[in-house]
């Protein structure tokens, strides 16, 4: 039986809630801080499919615990996985296409996050569930000027990402498959208005808002977001966004059979990649004319994200942490200076946007090198390249595989 959207509305509240007592009880309440949530879920534009028996949820659901020590935080981190799979078995009414993601921080790094199109909505629109209730008055009030380009760029490079784990999964007619395959390309473009908007200094919460506020500034004249947002993309945001929003296949504007998907996907794979070229070139020449955007190999290694010497190390760190002392040694040889400069993260979504531009240019026979040190792959075909790149990326965003 298909479900009404006031059916969900009043069941996600309650799986919030139910989310954040869950936490609070597994971790304790001397550890934990507060708990809240923020990005869609709590924007209200999260999307579900209700017209499938079970609905679908694609969207993550975006949780984070404040704890109270670096003790705990490490202790915790590490556990994210656990915790999110525990809160998913709340809601077994519905199928999870995406993940409950647990973040772990300190009250400090709450303050300390930099200025980003997530970090302005958390601030704006998170909701506290549990524990202090003035928590997120430490994050930074930014406005849309203080958004960096660089920042919006990540955004993107976590959406190429997304596409190839989507290409390297398990192919088939199943709805359990479409609709989350839909989803990840329905994303390419929502965050390209996103990030288009970021870059311009012009965000705005909220997946319509951006939309709307995108036809208008094209409207006036705005050559920067039209540069960005170029004509050839403008019809797809509009339908991706309408997907986005209340999804179906129909809305998609395709079909769920396979040469139909494999369109879609290429589609949004050279928008993509070339989405990120023309962001780039802004970044590093805001004069040039970006309909000509620098070649991927002159931009790639000059995108790193404005994160302090400390949080870079600490980043290293952790993902270092179960690993043999050689193993260690091997990386900071490897790396370098650069273990203060960029994080695992960095690295790996920077290699993403590589290897997609490989595969649309070169296809998937063509052997690609390792990188330096093994990380973060050792090189061979595309597919076991992009296996190798996920699992990392999976892990480190998410702290487990996804599905």
């Amino acid at each position: 039986m298909k479900q009404s959207r006031a059916w969900w509305q009043e069941r996600s509240r309650g799986f919030l809630s139910e989310s954040a007592r869950l936490v609070q009880d597994r971790l304790g309440g001397e550890t934990v801080e507060a708990v809240f949530v923020c990005g869609s879920f709590a924007a209200g534009d999260e999307t579900i499919v209700l017209e499938t028996s079970p609905p679908i949820l694609l969207s993550d659901v975006d949780l984070v615990v404040v704890v109270a020590s670096l003790e705990d935080l490490f202790k915790w981190r590490s556990k994210r996985a656990e915790l999110g799979a525990a809160c998913e078995t709340l809601m077994r009414d519905v199928v999870f296409s995406g993940r409950v993601d647990v973040g772990v921080m300190l009250a400090k790094d709450l303050a300390e996050l930099p200025a980003r199109p997530g970090v302005c909505d958390m601030r704006r629109r998170g909701i506290v569930l549990g524990g202090d209730p003035r928590i997120l008055e430490l994050i930074p009030n930014y406005s849309p000027h203080d958004i960096m380009g660089r920042e919006a760029l990540a955004l993107i490079e976590n959406r190429v990402m997304s596409l190839i784990d989507s290409k390297i999964r398990r192919q088939g007619l199943d709805t359990l498959y479409s609709y989350p395959r839909l989803y990840r390309i329905a994303r390419v473009y929502t965050d390209i208005g996103t990030a288009a908007l970021s870059i311009a200094g012009a965000y705005v919460t909220g997946y319509g808002e951006r939309c709307r506020l995108i036809r208008a500034k094209i409207s006036e004249g705005d050559g920067l977001v039209s540069a960005l947002v170029r004509t050839e993309i403008r019809g797809a945001m509009d339908r991706w966004t309408r997907f986005k929003l209340d999804p179906s296949i129909e809305a998609a504007g395709s079909s769920a059979e396979p040469e139909a998907m494999e369109e879609l996907w290429e589609n949004a794979a050279r928008d993509i990649v070339f989405f990120w070229r023309q962001a780039a070139t802004h970044l590093v020449d805001p004069q040039r004319e970006l309909s000509k955007p620098l070649p991927l190999d002159a931009l790639i290694g000059r995108m790193h994200t404005y994160h302090s010497w400390r949080n870079h190390a600490r980043s290293w760190r952790e993902y270092l942490s179960g690993s043999p002392a050689s193993r260690r040694m091997a990386f900071a040889s490897t790396l370098g200076m650069r273990l203060f400069s960029t994080s695992p993260l960095d690295e790996v979504r920077e290699e993403g946007v590589r290897l997609l531009e490989h595969l649309l240019s070169l296809g998937s026979a063509t052997s690609i090198s390792g990188a330096p040190g093994g990380f973060p792959h050792h090189g061979g075909e595309w597919g076991r390249v992009a296996a190798e790149l996920c699992a990392i990326w999976n892990e480190l965003e998410f702290g487990r595989a996804n599905g």
